[in-house]
């Protein structure tokens, strides 16, 4: 049995989307931090809060309990929107309240400005970029790709050939730009995850922890409307392929993230020292953007 062959195109996607995943939060940490005048020690606060409340927590867990219960996943449809709640959830609980902690830990007493939390944003996103999704998912992808597609899958079980099949022939189905929304995405999610800093730091900035939950409760929401789509619309509506299923995915992350960039401009502080520049720094910022309207449709 041979395997379907995989556009030399999507692999290019493949690998321009890691390149990109990887790069862009460092290259806008760089920017932002010239532009804004704060220092990257706020970005690396960032990276240690994801890593602690995701890498070293909640991701180890989710998957051993996944492992566990994935016969009854399969067997149960109740159970399956149960776990997806479950996931939403607890990604929005860990993030924004260890979100909250970290400015509490890192930045103790210091003033908390907003330059500081929007690198403290571009820092928790970017490390969920370049670690979860560059180096673990597209990376790994296109890594796995080439190896398999190397080897000789005949001396392979049967099953495991017709299992490889499957994947490379649903592989070679997909547009070669495909990938490339996996980096439009984690732009999309960069811009959350700086807004939800802001959201956060309005705890401490108006003495209101109802703030951290309109952070929880918006995360939860991002995260619970974009997995359903990408679960149930199959479903609903057998007739639509999975492009266009990613397609709406990318539309619901799209809206969450021009809403982001309303809020975090909406809820600075126009007394906080480098926040005159945030205007241009936005517009500088969607200037040197990539262009993904053709992606976005």
């Amino acid at each position: 049995m041979q395997l379907p062959h995989v556009s030399a195109g999507w692999l290019v996607s493949v690998g321009i989307a890691a390149a990109f995943e990887i790069l862009f939060p460092l290259a806008l940490a760089m920017y932002v931090g010239r532009r804004l005048d704060v220092r990257w020690r706020y970005f690396w606060y960032g990276v240690a809060v994801f890593a602690a409340v995701q890498l070293f927590t909640r991701v180890p867990a989710v998957l051993a309990i996944q492992t566990l219960i994935a016969p009854q996943l399969k067997a149960s449809q109740g159970l399956l929107w149960g776990w997806i709640f479950v996931l939403a959830l607890t990604a929005a609980l860990f993030e924004e309240v260890g979100r909250y902690f970290g400015y509490r830990i890192f930045m103790g007493k210091e003033e908390k400005t907003w330059p500081k939390g929007v690198m403290y944003g571009i820092g928790h996103g970017g490390l969920e970029s370049i670690v979860l999704v560059g180096l673990l998912s597209s990376v790994a992808s296109l890594v796995s790709v080439l190896a398999v597609q190397s080897l000789d899958i005949t001396k392979l079980p049967a099953e495991q050939q017709t299992a490889l099949h499957d994947q490379f022939a649903a592989l070679a189905a997909q547009p070669a730009w495909l990938p490339l929304l996996g980096g439009y995405e984690r732009l999309c999610a960069i811009a959350f995850h700086v807004a939800m800093s802001i959201v956060v730091l309005q705890a401490f900035w108006r003495g209101r922890l109802r703030w951290l939950w309109y952070a929880i409760g918006l995360h939860f929401l991002f995260d619970f409307v974009a997995v359903a789509i990408a679960t149930g619309l199959p479903k609903l509506a057998p007739g639509l392929d999975a492009t266009a299923t990613a397609l709406i995915v990318e539309g619901w992350a799209t809206i969450f993230a021009a809403f982001s960039l309303w809020l975090i401009f909406a809820l600075r502080d126009d007394s906080t020292p480098g926040a005159e520049n945030a205007a241009s720094a936005a517009i500088a910022l969607a200037d040197d953007a990539p262009d993904t309207q053709p992606l976005a449709g």
